[in-house]
C-alpha cells in the first residue's frame, strides 16, 4: 500500500508540473482529477473536475460534456450547492455548442444566407455568470435563471446583445448597481454613465453596427486617434482585440449599466442612418 501511495504521488507530481507549462491539458487534468480520488483526497479532486468543467467550456466537446456529467454525481453529497451549479451550466453550455455548430439544425438550401442572430455566441457571458456565482454575487437560483434567460434569449432574433447585464437588468435584480461595482473591479475598467457624452458619428461608423447591436461593443467617442468604446462585458478581451484589430484603432474601454447602454444604441442607430 505505501508503495502504491508512493507510485501516486509521484505521478501527481509529474502531472502537476505539464500543468504548470500546459494548464488547459484536458489529460493531465483527468488524470490529476482521479489519482487524488485514488489516493483519498476528494477536495483536490473536484478541484481538478472544476478545472475541467472551465476547459470544456471553451472546447465544446460533447464527449467532455458527457464525462462530467457522469463524475459530478460523486461530489452531490459534499458539494451539493456546487453540482448543481455545475450540471446546469454544463447542460446549457452542450446545448450552446450544438446551436452554434448547427447540429440541432436542419440544413439549409444552398440559396439561403445564413442568418448571423442564430449563430450568436453567448459562451463570453456564460463565463461571465459562472464568476458572479462562484464570486457569491448571485445566488444559486440567481445563477440558474440567468442561464434558462441567456439560452433562451440566444435563439431569438434581436438587435440589442445577449448580456448578462441585460439579463439581471429585466428580472429585476435588486443588486445591479453592486455587480457593476464588482465587475469593475475585477475587471480593472472604469464604470461610466453614457448619458454625460455626445455620441461622435465618426466613432460610431469605425466598426460595423453588428459589435454594437449583437456583441456589446459600441463605440462612442475618440481619445485623440483612440476609439472610445462601452461593453457590458469586460472580460470578453478577444472582442476588444477584434475591435482594435477591425478599427485600426487602439480602444478605451469603459464599462456601462445595461439601460445605458440601450438609450446609447438608440442614437448610434439614429447616427448610423443620418450617415447612410
Amino acid at each position: 500500500m505505501s508503495e502504491l501511495n508512493d507510485g501516486l504521488a509521484d505521478s501527481i507530481s509529474m502531472l502537476e508540473q505539464i500543468l504548470e507549462v500546459m494548464p488547459q491539458d484536458i489529460d493531465a487534468l483527468k488524470a490529476l482529477y482521479n489519482a487524488n480520488l485514488q489516493s483519498g483526497n476528494p477536495a483536490r479532486s473536484f478541484e481538478y473536475l472544476n478545472r475541467i468543467i472551465d476547459v470544456a467550456a471553451n472546447l465544446g466537446d460533447p464527449d467532455l460534456f458527457e464525462y462530467l456529467q457522469n463524475e459530478l454525481p460523486r461530489f452531490e453529497e459534499t458539494h451539493s450547492a456546487e453540482v448543481a451549479a455545475h450540471q446546469v451550466r454544463i447542460r446549457t453550455l452542450f446545448g450552446v455548442h450544438k446551436i452554434n455548430k448547427k447540429v440541432l439544425e436542419p440544413a439549409k438550401a444552398p440559396s439561403e444566407k445564413p442568418d448571423p442572430s442564430s449563430e450568436v455566441d453567448i459562451s463570453e457571458e456564460l463565463a461571465l455568470a459562472w464568476r458572479l456565482y462562484q464570486e457569491n454575487q448571485i445566488s444559486q437560483d440567481e445563477y440558474s435563471s440567468v442561464l434558462h434567460d441567456l439560452t433562451e434569449v440566444s435563439s431569438k432574433e434581436l438587435d440589442v446583445p445577449v448580456s448578462v447585464l441585460h439579463v439581471l437588468n429585466d428580472r429585476g435584480f435588486s443588486n445591479l448597481t453592486r455587480i457593476m461595482a464588482f465587475v469593475a473591479n475585477r475587471s480593472g475598467l472604469p464604470y461610466i454613465s453614457l448619458f454625460n457624452f455626445e455620441l461622435d458619428e465618426r466613432a460610431a461608423n469605425a466598426l460595423p453596427p453588428s459589435y454594437s447591436m449583437h456583441e456589446g461593443l459600441l463605440p462612442f467617442g475618440y481619445l485623440g486617434n483612440d476609439l472610445l468604446v462601452a461593453v457590458l462585458n469586460p472580460f470578453n478581451t478577444d472582442l476588444i482585440e477584434k475591435a482594435e484589430k477591425e478599427s485600426g484603432h487602439r480602444c478605451h474601454v469603459f464599462l456601462v449599466e445595461p439601460d445605458d447602454y440601450d438609450a446609447a444604441l438608440a442614437k448610434l442607430r439614429a447616427l448610423v442612418s443620418k450617415a447612410a
